[in-house]
């Protein structure tokens, strides 16, 4: 296995910055102020998630009782708390937004846009359809309504809910640890806290807590791939629009109401996830490192040469593929 690093010309020909450039004026540049940025995060997430509620509520709370749509207004005042968090901390260190959060116009595009999202509907969509075949989950029936109806209001719902969680884990904070570290410790650091964030949903185990954690690194291997924090959010949608829309199943043990089917296990937990949903399950987990896989090879973190019926892969961890 041969690893190399890339020449000098080879990353500023792009104007971009790489792993092995010196941070830029105004940004940590050791573990203590890493640490510092950190923590200073982490107070103001809080802090936002005290006082936008407490403003935006009133407006909420009527919203509520027009339509009918509480849980909706909830997730829109955490994922509105979030960005405040990021933007006023982003601003106390006097940091370039782009830089800082990956969520700006040069981090859209055709592949952050169409790779993040297909990435994940399909690390779901192909391991649960085929549990499905396999028959160890069932389709079963349910009161008949609206699908459109159903899937406008799941994706009400988790549209907000996954940028909060993208905002918290692999937004600015995910760049300080990127800086301080290295890539490694980011995804570990952020894989952890994400299995963490999920401790007090209905019915977690230890596999399933273990199941967020390794959905936590596939969604940072989609926000390094792509250099892009929309890629992470809109991965975090689809693998979970697919879960509650399509297979009408519960995600993360959470069931939103879904009309005239829904999926149950049928099998045993370990395999089909059981009461958590489909991405509590080890076929869930073959389809993340599947598409990791792939990701990395968009990346050019890894080559793979054909040689007649022998596939070789190089490792090239240095590489990186300017989205």
């Amino acid at each position: 296995m041969n690893t190399t690093r890339p020449g000098d010309a080879e990353f500023r020909a792009t104007g971009r910055v790489s792993a092995y450039d010196p941070p830029p004026d105004g940004v940590p540049r050791g573990g203590a102020a890493t640490a510092g940025r950190l923590v200073a995060f982490a107070g103001l997430s809080l802090v936002a998630l005290f006082v936008v509620p407490a403003v935006v509520y009133p407006f909420i709370q009527f919203g509520s009782a027009v339509t009918g749509t509480r849980l909706i207004g909830f997730g829109v005042m955490a994922c509105l708390s979030m960005l405040l968090a990021t933007a006023l901390s982003v601003r106390l260190f006097r940091e370039r937004w782009s830089a800082a959060t990956r969520l700006s116009t040069d981090a859209l595009g055709r592949w952050p846009i169409v790779g993040g999202f297909a990435a994940g509907w399909f690390a779901i969509a192909i391991p649960a359809g085929l549990l499905i075949w396999l028959g160890v989950l069932h389709v079963v029936p349910a009161a008949p309504g609206s699908w459109e109806q159903g899937a406008l209001l799941a994706l009400a719902i988790l549209a907000p809910a996954a940028l909060t969680e993208e905002l918290g884990l692999r937004g600015y904070a995910f760049t300080l640890l990127q800086r301080a570290w290295g890539p490694g410790a980011a995804i570990a650091v952020s894989s952890v806290l994400f299995g963490l964030l999920h401790l007090f949903n209905p019915g977690v185990t230890p596999w399933s807590m273990a199941m967020v954690a390794l959905a936590g690194v596939f969604l940072a291997v989609v926000r390094l791939a792509f250099d892009s924090l929309w890629a992470a959010w809109l991965a975090h949608l689809a693998y979970n629009f697919v879960q509650v829309a399509v297979f009408h199943s519960p995600v993360s043990g959470l069931a939103i109401p879904q009309p005239n089917y829904r999926t149950v296990a049928a099998g045993a937990d370990w395999l089909t996830g059981g009461q958590w949903g489909p991405e509590a399950g080890a076929a869930a987990a073959v389809g993340m490192l599947g598409v990791t896989f792939l990701l990395a090879i968009h990346a050019r973190w890894i080559a793979v040469h054909r040689r007649g019926w022998r596939f070789d892969i190089e490792w090239r961890p240095s590489r990186r593929r300017e989205s």
